[in-house]
């Protein structure tokens, strides 16, 4: 028999789950598809929090009483450079244009999240500052030729190969992998979410 989920979690995001299941929470999956284009002259953090929302209302429109007893997290997680969204690149020379302009510069990664429970709902939005090293040519061109960069905002993975070229990181860690955790549990328990938590041993073997 399959346990009860203790939490919907509306994307299809790989990080994001790998992050709570860590902590031995067991998912649902339901990912929902919006449009991710930016509006004009959108900023990041307005942004962000748009999509984070509008993936909220779009999965709980579309489970309705099936979410009734269980909190539903939904979340986005941008790049950004200046004023500059740095989504996720298209092709290799998208991504080798991101890499560049990040290379020896500090960033910003936002990840703005909603979680829907019991007829409540907390919207928050978390920042961290990456600062990146400057990239030789054939470190970047290796990089490229990894793949890693592929369906990754701001065309990098720090938790994977990229971790090697981020030289200072203010704030959550687990934020720039995609969700900040310290967080998300934070606003979890605050509503009364989560009363199985934490699971013995974080779902691991007690030793």
């Amino acid at each position: 028999m399959n346990p009860t989920p203790d939490l919907i979690l509306a994307s299809a995001s790989p990080r994001r789950r790998e992050l709570l299941e860590r902590l031995g929470l067991v998912l649902r999956i339901e990912p929902v598809d919006v449009d991710e284009t930016p509006a004009p002259n959108e900023k990041a953090r307005p942004y962000a929090q748009r999509l984070a929302a509008e993936k909220g209302d779009a999965a709980l429109a579309r489970l309705g009483v099936q979410v009734a007893a269980l909190p539903v997290l939904t979340a986005d997680t941008v790049v950004v450079l200046g004023d500059d969204i740095l989504g996720k690149p298209a092709n290799q020379d998208e991504a080798a244009a991101m890499l560049r302009r990040l290379a020896g510069r500090r960033h910003e990664v936002m990840t703005a999240y909603r979680v829907h429970s019991g007829g409540r709902t907390v919207e928050r939005v978390v920042s961290t500052g990456v600062t990146f090293r400057s990239l030789d040519p054939a470190e970047l061109r290796a990089y490229l030729d990894s793949g890693e960069w592929q369906g990754k905002a701001g065309a990098y993975a720090i938790q994977g190969i990229a971790g090697a070229f981020a030289i200072e990181v203010h704030g959550s860690f687990s934020n720039v992998v995609g969700l900040p955790l310290a967080e998300v549990i934070a606003d979890l328990r605050a509503l009364e979410a989560l009363p199985g938590y934490p699971p013995p041993a974080f779902g691991g073997i007690a030793r």
